[in-house]
């Protein structure tokens, strides 16, 4: 039962509600980005293959291939973003945990 009320209060707490609408403020417009960044390479090829298989400027690679290729790196740019953040999000956590013990 205090385990319980410990557990509300802890979900309660303005630190707790901070990590959450941080965390938030962060995955959820970085996951619809992602989601639409991904499909957009499959979607475009087959809504449009004889435009992704022309050469770009670059090397003369088609479209396509230098869409694929910016997945590398805007997977690498998310993933530093990420961790950019989580030092807050660790610093709120050991906010969190000092609060209750």
């Amino acid at each position: 039962m205090q385990h319980d009320r410990d557990i509300h209060m802890l979900l309660q707490s303005e630190a707790f509600v901070q990590l959450r609408r941080e965390k938030r403020r962060l995955i959820v417009p970085s996951l619809l980005f992602i989601i639409v960044f991904y499909f957009s390479l499959p979607l475009s090829v087959w809504l449009f293959p004889a435009q992704m298989m022309q050469a770009s400027p670059v090397m003369g690679l088609p479209w396509g291939w230098l869409y694929a290729f910016s997945q590398f790196v805007m997977t690498f740019c998310v993933g530093w973003l990420y961790w950019r953040r989580s030092k807050r999000f660790d610093r709120l956590v050991e906010q969190i945990k000092g609060s209750q013990g």
